[in-house]
Formats: C-alpha cells, sequence, structure tokens
C-alpha cells in the first residue's frame, strides 16, 4: 500500500531523514462501520518496488494512474530516479509504504 498524496514530501536532506519520516507517519480513515482506523507501520520502499510501480504507471493502458510524479525518490537503499518524473519541487522525494496483508488470518 502506497501513502496517499497526502503523505508525499519532498526536499528531504538524507535517506535517514526519510526513513525517520515514514517511520514517525501515521494516515487515518473510517472503515466501513465507520470507525477511525489509523495506519502507523509505513516505511520507506525499496528499490525493487519504486522500480515496479515506476514502470506499472507509465505503461500504455496501465492498471493505475501515475503516483510517482516526481524526479527522483528516496528508498530505502538510496535514491531511485523517475525517468517519467518532473522535478517540480526541486528535490528528492518521499512515498511510505507498508506491506497491506492481514495477519489475523
Amino acid at each position: 500500500m502506497i501513502a496517499s498524496q497526502l503523505g508525499a514530501v519532498y526536499d528531504v536532506n538524507s535517506v535517514e531523514m526519510a526513513a525517520s519520516h515514514c517511520k514517525q507517519y501515521v494516515e487515518v480513515y473510517k472503515d466501513e462501520k465507520g470507525k477511525s482506523v489509523a495506519l502507523s507501520d509505513w516505511r520507506l520502499p525499496t528499490r525493487a518496488e519504486l522500480e515496479i510501480i515506476i514502470d506499472f504507471q507509465y505503461r500504455d493502458n496501465a492498471a493505475m494512474d501515475e503516483v510517482l510524479a516526481g524526479k527522483e525518490y528516496y528508498s530505502a537503499s538510496g535514491v531511485v530516479n523517475n525517468p517519467g518524473g518532473s522535478n517540480t519541487s526541486g528535490g528528492v522525494a518521499i512515498r511510505c509504504i507498508r506491506d497491506a496483508f492481514d495477519t489475523q488470518k
């Protein structure tokens, strides 16, 4: 699961700062019963995860919209270039992700 656009951050100075941001990030939504659910287990994506998202979003007839529009993104192992992105912010971006599997099953 990728954080909403509200969680997008630009101009971060280091991978450590980026990882700290994701670790502290919280996103809240209401479930089908109207109960608030807080998701707080975010992390920086791996290089491979970013590359997969970048690849899928730019394919012809892609089943997803562009979610990574920046020129560069922090991964857990450093900066990943997005060849289709634009550098409107002037800095490296962060989009946190989380593993979206149900551990209760």
